[in-house]
């Protein structure tokens, strides 16, 4: 994460700044910490805000400039708008500002999330919050935020991985490598850092669910003929919450995969529900190209069909035309036509 501070100034042009973003759709007021001079009013204004950051500012006139302006960001979406809120209020603590009025804003108008906060200066008694050796503070308290951040989140992320039933130490990992983390001389690692110690040999193995992986089987036998195997994979995890994990190895076709039933939280070696090359076999096609039309208007006005995506069909080259589609095909009958 990045801690930024903002021009200085002697109003509070932050709030009308970030109240702006909200209008246009950019940005949301998380919290407004310590304003309870303004919990009398049915409808809180922009200028109530800085009314109110004025008149604690006014307790001491030789602050020129009273207004402190930060922004805090991380990387993408790495946390959401509520961790960030919940940062922001821990690095105000840290940083003197606890008991001082102040306005956390969300932003969602960069490829980073991240979050402005607003506040006066000026203590409540009168005298400026330090500013000693500010930047190098501000950077260590986020730092420190950070990593306690990580924490939280790994040991989250670890009770997660814990909840599901994992016949075999491999699955186990498996979930947990596929959020990013690594286990290594008994420590949970994530970009390189040791974030927690965790013993293997106390993680229980479960076997999963035997009457969900029918109902898996089931589940595949319906729609992998109708996507590949690329598109079958997608389709079961955005929709039905099944993640299938193909194994191979130097490039060649799989040999093997696991099935992540995060929507019962089971773990599955392929073969107890479906072997693979079974699996392969329901949605191999022969090699051809669909053609998905959508309706278009022309320039007068009426309905036209014309190709909007050409999806090319996935061919497994390891099974040939009688594995496809049966030994019947081995024979034609007289008069037949294809």
């Amino acid at each position: 994460m990045v801690v930024k501070f903002l021009k200085p100034s002697a109003g509070f042009g932050g709030v009308y700044y970030n109240t702006d973003k909200i209008t246009a759709g950019q940005a949301e007021l998380m919290a407004a910490v310590n304003f309870e001079l303004l919990d009398a009013l049915t409808e809180v204004r922009p200028q109530d805000y800085v009314n109110h950051l004025k008149a604690v500012s006014a307790l001491n006139k030789r602050i020129s400039e009273p207004q402190l302006h930060v922004a805090i960001s991380t990387i993408g979406r790495e946390h959401s708008k509520d961790e960030l809120t919940n940062i922001a209020k821990a690095w105000m603590n840290k940083m003197g500002y606890a008991n001082q009025p102040y306005l956390v804003f969300f932003h969602k108008d960069t490829e980073n999330n991240h979050v402005h906060i607003v506040s006066t200066r000026v203590g409540l008694e009168g005298k400026k919050i330090s500013s000693a050796f500010e930047h190098v503070r501000a950077v260590k308290v986020i730092n420190n935020l950070q990593k306690f951040d990580e924490r939280i989140t790994a040991e989250q992320d670890l009770a997660k991985a814990l909840s599901y039933r994992c016949s075999t130490l491999s699955q186990f990992k498996l979930i947990l490598e596929l959020q990013g983390y690594m286990i290594n001389d008994g420590s949970l690692i994530k970009s390189g850092k040791k974030l927690l110690n965790l013993d293997v040999d106390k993680i229980p193995q479960r076997a999963p669910d035997p009457q969900r992986a029918g109902q898996l089987k089931a589940i595949f036998k319906k729609y992998a003929p109708q996507f590949d195997q690329a598109g079958l994979t997608n389709y079961l995890k955005s929709k039905m919450g099944v993640e299938l994990v193909f194994h191979s190895k130097d490039g060649k076709p799989a040999y093997g995969y696991t099935i992540l039933d995060h929507a019962q939280k089971n773990a599955y070696k392929g073969s107890e529900v479906m072997p693979l090359k079974e699996l392969l076999q329901e949605n191999t096609q022969k090699e051809t190209t669909s053609i998905i039309t959508t309706p278009k208007r022309d320039l007068a006005g009426s309905k036209t069909t014309e190709p909007a995506i050409r999806l090319p069909i996935r061919i497994v080259k390891d099974l040939d035309d009688a594995a496809v589609h049966g030994r019947r095909r081995k024979r034609k009958t007289r008069g037949t036509q294809r």
